[in-house]
């Protein structure tokens, strides 16, 4: 008689493998895949929602489905109306005080002043400070860039997210049923363990940019800018892009201390407060919020960021966490599976 082995490093891999080269195929359209993953993320955090109107409710899934959207677009559209109209209005008034701001005047004397006290030349000091603006312009512009790019891709999000509340279970039946009985009982505890990673991640992508929003806020209060309240909310918002927040919101920040106090006495502090704010989210708040959230050491994370930002830019460092988490519970938990089902080849 023939043995019958298990091989379960042999499947694993096979299995990575797979999983691998389908991400790998994936890559070449990176905003496809990011509107995917999102739309799974936000489905998975609709859905307990839905589901209590459905069976609690005696809903129809499709009218559940349509009054967690209104209400959630509700309240998304009249935070966005509240904050929008105050944006523009705070825009409009910082516009009008730039344009009688004496800038080059003003960039003049604070120059003299440092070098009367440091000893340095002020046309050095001057070139510096211009450069340093210069560079502040090119990184908020990418960044600008950045974050149309993926306001953007956000737009079909929920059309996506729609179809997955809508279909996605029966979809999800389809497949399993297509699975041999052997395999049944560890595959369903593979996608449960994947979708309580995949929550965790969005708990965790969220907390972080609140944490940013909120030090952003109490900094720039802290330093006296006005508008410190709305320039948190927006260095928050723009943080939804990783590394984004802190720079974003130094912008506005700057222009806002101009016409506040007529000088540059706030640019160091605010330099200050966006390094640290900056340090803080890399070194504590985004390992941590990840670490504790998808269950990944804090070091492993930072090197999944760069990673991700090496191979696919912002997008990389959207998706790879989310990756990782889908590639490392396969593998751990079908390896267990195959191990303590005693399923045979």
């Amino acid at each position: 008689m023939k043995a019958t082995s298990n091989r379960p490093l042999l499947k694993v891999s096979l299995l990575i493998g797979g999983i691998v080269v389908a991400f790998v195929l994936a890559s070449f359209f990176p905003e496809i895949v990011l509107s995917l993953i999102i739309s799974a993320l936000v489905a998975f955090v609709l859905k307990p929602f839905v589901k209590f109107l459905e069976f609690r409710m005696g809903m129809r899934r499709i009218l559940a489905i349509l009054i967690v959207f209104l209400v959630s677009g509700a309240g998304l559209f009249g935070v966005g109306y509240y904050g929008g109209s105050l944006l523009i209005e705070t825009i409009r008034t910082m516009a009008e005080n730039f344009k009688t701001f004496p800038f080059e005047q003003k960039l003049d004397e604070a120059a003299q002043q440092i070098a009367s006290s440091v000893g340095v030349s002020a046309t050095f000091i001057s070139d510096k400070v211009r450069g340093g603006i210069e560079w502040v312009k090119t990184v908020a512009g990418g960044a600008g860039e950045s974050l149309l790019e993926f306001m953007v891709t956000l737009a079909i999000v929920p059309f996506i997210t729609f179809f997955i509340l809508a279909e996605g279970d029966v979809a999800l039946k389809k497949l399993i049923q297509r699975i041999p009985n052997k395999y049944f009982e560890m595959t369903l505890n593979v996608l449960n363990r994947i979708q309580i990673g995949l929550i965790g991640y969005m708990r965790g992508w969220i907390l972080d940019s609140i944490i940013i929003g909120i030090l952003s806020m109490i900094g720039y209060k802290l330093i006296g800018v006005e508008y410190a309240i709305l320039i948190g909310a927006v260095a928050g918002v723009a943080n939804l892009v990783p590394y984004l927040g802190p720079v974003v919101g130094a912008v506005p920040a700057f222009l806002v201390s101009l016409t506040q106090y007529g000088d540059f006495r706030l640019v160091l502090p605010i330099v200050i407060v966006t390094f640290t704010i900056q340090m803080i989210d890399n070194i504590i708040v985004q390992p941590l919020c990840f670490a504790k959230t998808v269950d990944l050491h804090p070091v492993t994370v930072i090197i999944l960021l760069l990673l991700g930002n090496t191979l696919l830019g912002v997008a990389g460092m959207l998706v790879i966490i989310p990756i990782f988490t889908i590639l490392k519970t396969s593998a751990i938990e079908t390896y267990w599976g195959l191990r303590n089902y005693q399923i045979t080849a």
